[in-house]
């Protein structure tokens, strides 16, 4: 391994970043402590550099907030933890990926049908927390689309909210169309038009929407190539050796 220091600004040069963030990634947990020599300048190596860059590089398929995860499991030589979590984010991606594929197949039978018939079978109307199972979702969110009248549940003699087949449905397209980021007055346009049953004006909107999702999954995976170089990286290095890097 090299032994040479390096500038902040000669790590964050090539991203066009200054060397202020690069502190900040110090303290956010993204990149090791550095300490400083006697100068009192902060002594970056190459783990530093290669912690870095290689943050950067993730946030192109992971989320800010994902990768400062992985990263701090990493900087804290939790390597299986990061590598866990890398591997959670992905299936997610591929898990929304064909829950959303499955609402386009279910809008495009009803083009043909001109009939809602609910894709989701089920015995009975089902709950909160059912509902919540089966999408993936928090009850909390589930509560919060409510709130906002992108659905309405319907009560039982108890009281509790139950979800039928084409509710679920429904419910399924919100996700989607959240997962692209439309905002809650957007969705419930889009809504509106499925009620109307305008499904030749809402099935572009959902399918590019796919194609987005299909890159996102693809730049997912090359996110988890970095980390693994990465990690491969730290290991040539002993990083996860007991001693101090």
């Amino acid at each position: 391994m090299s032994s040479r220091y390096y500038r902040g600004i000669e790590i964050t040069r090539s991203f066009n970043l200054s060397a202020d963030l690069l502190r900040k990634y110090e303290a956010w947990g993204f990149i090791p402590h550095a300490p400083r020599g006697k100068n009192n300048y902060r002594q970056y190596t190459d783990i530093h550099k290669k912690f870095f860059e290689a943050s950067r590089q993730m946030m192109a398929g992971y989320s800010w907030t994902e990768v400062a995860k992985m990263m701090r499991h990493l900087v804290n030589k939790e390597r299986e933890a990061a590598i866990i979590l890398a591997v959670e984010f992905q299936a997610e991606l591929v898990n929304n990926y064909e829950e959303s594929t499955l609402v386009i197949e279910q809008l495009q039978s009803t083009l043909s049908s001109q009939d809602i018939t609910p894709q989701v079978q089920m015995d009975g109307p089902v709950t909160y927390k059912e509902v919540s199972k089966r999408l993936s979702l928090p009850i909390s969110t589930l509560r919060v689309w409510e709130q906002q009248e992108l659905f309405e549940a319907s009560r039982g003699e108890n009281n509790y909210r139950y979800f039928d087949g084409a509710l679920i449905n429904k419910l399924f397209i919100i996700k989607l169309l959240r997962l692209s980021g439309m905002g809650f007055e957007q969705c419930r346009e889009i809504l509106k038009g499925i009620e109307k049953k305008n499904y030749r004006d809402i099935l572009p909107i959902l399918q590019s929407r796919i194609v987005d999702m299909r890159e996102q999954m693809s730049k997912g995976l090359k996110s988890l190539g970095t980390l693994n170089e990465l990690v491969t990286y730290l290991e040539g290095v002993d990083y996860f050796s007991e001693e101090e890097c």
